[in-house]
């Protein structure tokens, strides 16, 4: 069955009616029919069924039930990234949502190459909005992935002491011996945390700041990645590990 995104409305309204893009590609992408059943997603958990009303610019849908209600889980899964040069970093925006990401925290450190003045950033995030929203439709997630405000590395690195437990790993190619596997990964922690470079890594002086406060350094094999590979395949690992 198609499903489609609408903004919650603050009433409890029976009828939604969808934004322009999502109207277009039911309507005239799709050519979907009045009557047609579809499914509806809010981007907070809740899918629902429906029907369309009508439909032109803006369609319209009557919700006929709530179908599911995710709560979230119990872990929460963090992915701290680096600043990547050109459209890597829409890549990686989209495969951390379909791969469950449930937050995404761009930063910037000593060898970022992808730098944006704060209006660029600000569309930046826009298209990952548009991007999240594919990616969850295209996967059935459910809930959207949340892209926090860009930090710094030495930020990032710090925060050593939160009120959840959290498990903080970073990526780095320069760690001989310790891997993901190494770990247990049976534990109460409520927050698992990723930080992944860019395109030039770590400095020994980055990788050892994080240490001291309490990041633990792995590797992802023997093979050097380019950066949106390697966080790509840290998220899938880890998600395989938590789910097995």
């Amino acid at each position: 069955m198609n499903r489609f995104f609408f903004e919650p409305a603050g009433d409890a309204s029976s009828t939604v009616t969808l934004d322009k893009e999502e109207s277009h590609h039911l309507a005239n992408v799709l050519r979907l029919p009045v009557g047609m059943e579809v499914e509806l997603f809010d981007g907070t958990g809740n899918l629902y069924a429906g029907r369309i009303k009508t439909t032109g610019k803006r369609v319209t849908v009557r919700l006929l039930e709530r179908v599911v209600s995710d709560s979230g889980k119990k872990t929460a899964l963090w992915v701290y990234q680096g600043d990547l040069k050109g459209k890597k970093m829409d890549l990686v925006v989209q495969k951390c949502t379909e791969l469950g990401v449930d937050y995404f925290v761009p930063f910037t450190s000593g060898r970022s190459q992808g730098r944006l003045e704060r209006e660029r950033w600000e569309r930046k995030n826009e298209r990952w909005e548009k991007i999240i929203k594919s990616a969850c439709k295209q996967s059935g997630r459910l809930r959207f992935m949340e892209v926090m405000e860009k930090q710094t590395l030495e930020h990032i690195s710090a925060f050593a002491r939160e009120t959840e437990p959290a498990r903080k790993i970073l990526f780095w190619e320069n760690e001989p011996a310790r891997r993901l596997s190494d770990f247990d990964w049976h534990f109460p922690e409520h927050r698992i945390c990723l930080m992944l470079g860019t395109e030039g890594g770590f400095s020994v002086q980055e990788a050892k700041a994080a240490q001291s406060h309490g990041w633990q350094v792995v590797s992802l094999g023997r093979q050097i990645l380019r950066a949106e590979t390697a966080t790509i395949a840290a998220v899938s690992i880890v998600q395989y590990l938590l789910e097995s």
